[in-house]
């Protein structure tokens, strides 16, 4: 199960590795190749469907469903020959993402409980982050032995289709059938999507992670333009703030997260969005491209903890409803695609220097609601008799 990320994130690069390979070859227009890519998003959000169904049937089935599921996305793909199949095998592949990932965490919450589960959520996401190398590795290979583009996804679906088996032979432990109690004010027991929704707690987590897409891809473009379109470096540049990136979460999952295994999940997500708001603006201000790297590097290990923190929180949340959080938590978060549109348009009419610098106030308003949600999370952890004067 913690080579569930791996998995999905080599995979899912193929299609945007490959864009323009296949869209010359199926002569298609820039437009639908994007409507391509963006397809995976609603298949995402479909998906949601199965991570809520893990709370209450077979995990193993769901998960090496999704993988299986996966692999046939890979084989629409590796055999598309129009628009209207590739679209399918995109939307395909976001579903069955979904459950193929979550089902497969849902069990991991049964089996690593307790203090160890975030350790184990580290060694996955580091495993995450060798799947970021894999994908273009694959896509480059092909390239470098002359084959199609096809290749690439017909031997991701191979792959795919061994660890689907492997999902399926794994013996995941079977749904818990208890229903998690509402949030502890009136101690009524509201099973269902309901619950979920009527859970402040969910809201801020689903916020806090809608503004955290940015920071991602979109904040490694941006600055890369800056770089080049007004600071005047070179496109090597993108090589030093790539590896920024990765160096940052290979960094945070491994060290970082071992040195900070006793702190609280409230207290380092918001040290690690402060960390992430404060890197945007010395991008922004700073001309200096080494200073410019150790801020993107500052930005990737927030990022990344940031990122545990949030994931684990939202496993343990509301125990028996796992599955159903992972679902709302999902449908808030995909919301956040219009972020990235909106600091398009700001740097099309005030330039790149504030479309980077608004990646600050974005980081400001995730410090605020982290703050808030700290707040809360301390008042539940401290008894009411210890608060009484």
């Amino acid at each position: 199960m913690l080579f569930v990320r791996l998995a999905d994130e080599s995979a899912v690069f193929l299609p945007f590795g490959s864009l323009e390979s296949f869209r010359a070859d199926l002569g298609l227009t820039y437009a639908q190749a994007g409507t391509v890519l963006a397809a995976i998003a609603p298949g995402a959000l479909a998906g949601g469907a199965f991570a809520a169904a893990a709370d209450r049937y077979s995990r193993r089935a769901i998960s090496a469903g999704g993988a299986f599921g996966f692999a046939l996305a890979l084989v629409m793909f590796a055999l598309g020959d129009s628009f209207a199949v590739l679209a399918a095998g995109a939307f395909v592949m976001g579903m069955a993402s979904t459950a193929m990932v979550d089902a497969a965490e849902v069990a991991l919450v049964d089996i690593a409980a307790g203090d160890d589960l975030r350790r184990w959520l580290a060694r996955s996401n580091l495993l995450a982050t060798v799947g970021d190398l894999l994908g273009p590795a694959l896509v480059a290979g092909a390239v470098l032995l002359g084959l199609s583009w096809r290749a690439a996804f017909w031997v991701g679906a191979g792959l795919m289709g061994l660890y689907a088996l492997a999902l399926a032979r794994a013996p995941l432990p079977p749904p818990s059938r208890a229903v998690a109690e509402d949030d502890g004010v009136d101690g009524a027991s509201r099973p269902g999507f309901t619950a979920v929704l009527r859970d402040p707690a969910v809201w801020v987590m689903g916020l806090i992670g809608l503004l955290m897409v940015p920071f991602d891809e979109p904040l490694v473009g941006f600055t890369i333009a800056l770089l080049e379109q007004e600071r005047g470096a070179s496109p090597a540049v993108a090589t030093v703030i790539a590896f920024a990136g990765i160096a940052g979460g290979v960094l945070a999952f491994t060290v970082l997260a071992r040195r900070f295994e006793g702190v609280a999940d409230d207290r380092l997500l918001m040290g690690s969005v402060s960390a992430m708001a404060g890197g945007a603006l010395v991008i922004a201000v700073v001309p200096v491209l080494a200073v410019v790297a150790l801020a993107g590097l500052a930005v990737a290990i927030g990022l990344s903890l940031a990122w545990l923190a949030l994931q684990h929180r939202s496993l343990v949340l509301r125990p028996g409803q796992v599955g159903a959080t992972k679902a709302v938590l999902g449908a808030i978060e995909s919301t956040g695609a219009w972020l990235p549109m909106a600091i398009g348009a700001l740097a099309d009419r005030a330039g790149l220097t504030w479309a980077v610098g608004s990646f600050g106030i974005v980081g400001a308003v995730l410090m605020a609601l982290s703050w808030w949600d700290g707040r809360r999370a301390t008042r539940r952890r401290i008894p009411v008799t210890d608060m009484l004067p």
